[in-house]
């Protein structure tokens, strides 16, 4: 077995001959790796229109814009590639995100930013972003990314020599788990990295450091508050995330903070830069409301059957419902028809035969198609119904999974069809309700309290909401405070 495996070895070896050796910038360290600082800037420039791609863009506020740009470069100037150019982008993205592309090229979303509680906490994200470019994580990535993949190919070729192709099968299967988990683990170390990093860019900066801390714990409370609204639970092992737990961040950041010297916070300043802020889905994204999807750009609703979540995401509409019951909507391109029929059963579905294949019309008048069929939801046999519908526009399909597990009954194919024919084109009740939601910034006056004050908030789980986007559980409600609400305007 062991004379198989040479190439493999062989090939490791080959990987090392290539590397060149680079000062790490943030610790001084040479570095021995495949990807030189020239790449990392190619690497940066080719991506960047990819992640404004989809991201759907910069955020449309060029108030927020240039906060965020001018808070990056203050950090960035106290690292250790203050010459270097950045490039600081605010995402139109509701999701809470922050990551970098190795060159200097570093993204927040408006959701990281609606969450955030002063300047400090904005410039302690920047700061771990950018501890990742400083630090060379990319690269580092990349060599441990190869290495693991050529492991996985030895577990692959010694479960094929052991067991015939199922062997070969399960080593494949257990090999790449092994290569992911050893790449992620080095990830985590990274994180770490970046979040030492950042403390030490808070503190010369001037800002207080336990603002890097303060925010892994809203960051914390809001994947929770999440989670439980969209009725998700955290099942992802320890060892298999490719970041570490936040409750270790949250610690380690803390520890990090207690040995500098505090700094400011800036939270008036911040908050002014964040009023009026988008919160949640943008115009251009389209609209949760309730069970309704609403797209104002794109002209076009449709109702989910009663008890469903709706959740929106970048490149699709979900939701869920007790009962594993689940629907998928999204878009697709025929090649070569615009027969919803034979989209959907030889193009779109065309690895299984569906029931029940025949044409519907819309409540508008749209042509559309509807099939059942069976797929595997949660590792369980499940059925579902396929739905297309024409968009208007050639060869584009919208595009319907509704699904239970188990199978589907008479009542679960009428609520699933009627799902289907709801998407019509808006009126004007529904271009009423198509209005974003917005961060403003409210001062407290006596006599109002919190209650009254999450009254005035215009979404879903207002008092949870409120409670995490002004982190009350640290700052109670008192006149004179600032505080966050989110209303329709």
């Amino acid at each position: 077995m062991m004379r198989n495996l040479a190439p493999i070895a062989l090939a490791a070896c080959l990987v090392a001959a290539g590397c060149t050796p680079v000062r790490n910038p943030a610790t001084g360290e040479l570095q021995y790796t495949t990807m030189t600082p020239q790449d990392e800037l190619r690497i940066g420039r080719e991506q960047h229109p990819r992640v404004l791609a989809e991201f759907g863009g910069e955020a449309k506020e060029p108030r927020a814009r240039a906060y965020v740009q001018e808070i990056g470069e203050k950090v960035k100037a106290v690292s250790e590639l203050a010459d270097q150019r950045f490039t600081f982008t605010l995402l139109d993205s509701d999701l809470v995100n922050a990551f970098a592309l190795p060159g200097g090229y570093v993204y927040v979303t408006r959701g990281l930013l609606a969450l955030a509680d002063d300047e400090a906490e904005l410039a302690g994200v920047l700061g771990h972003e950018i501890g990742h470019i400083t630090a060379r994580h990319t690269a580092q990535r990349y060599d441990r990314a190869m290495l693991g993949q050529l492991g996985a190919l030895a577990a692959t070729i010694a479960g094929g020599l052991l067991a015939g192709e199922a062997g070969a099968q399960l080593g494949q299967a257990l090999g790449g788990t092994l290569a992911v988990a050893y790449v992620q683990g080095f990830s985590r170390e990274q994180e770490f990295e970046a979040d030492r990093l950042g403390v030490r860019y808070l503190a010369r900066a001037g800002y207080d450091p336990s603002a890097m801390a303060s925010f892994l714990d809203a960051l914390e409370a809001e994947s929770r508050l999440k989670a439980r609204i969209e009725g998700q639970r955290d099942e992802i092992p320890d060892w298999l995330r490719s970041h570490p737990r936040t409750k270790e961040r949250i610690r380690e950041a803390a520890a990090a903070a207690a040995l500098k010297e505090p700094g400011v916070r800036n939270r008036d300043r911040f908050l002014a830069a964040i009023d009026g802020l988008t919160f949640g889905d943008s115009p251009s994204q389209g609209f949760v409301r309730g069970t309704r999807f609403i797209h104002p750009e794109l002209d076009f609703r449709f109702e989910a059957p009663p008890g469903f979540t709706l959740i929106n995401r970048p490149n699709a509409v979900v939701g869920r419902a007790s009962g594993g019951r689940f629907l998928q909507f999204d878009v697709g391109e025929a090649q070569r028809t615009s027969d919803p029929v034979f989209y959907l059963q030889n193009e779109w579905i065309a690895r299984q035969r569906l029931e029940r294949l025949r044409r519907i019309t819309t409540e508008d008048g749209r042509e559309g198609a509807v099939g059942i069929g069976r797929v595997n939801f949660r590792n369980q046999p499940a059925a579902a119904l396929f739905a297309v519908v024409a968009s208007g526009r050639p060869r584009q399909f919208y595009r319907f999974v509704l699904v239970r597990t188990g199978g589907l009954s008479s009542a679960d194919l009428i609520a699933y069809e009627a799902t289907v024919r709801s998407l019509r084109r808006l009126d004007a009740s529904d271009r009423a309700e198509a209005r974003p939601y917005r961060i403003r910034i409210h001062t407290v006056q006596p006599g109002e309290t919190e209650a009254s004050l999450v009254a005035r908030m215009a979404i879903p789980n207002a008092a949870e909401w409120f409670a995490v986007l002004n982190d009350t559980a640290r700052r109670p409600i008192r006149p004179g405070e600032k505080v966050k609400l989110v209303v329709q305007e």
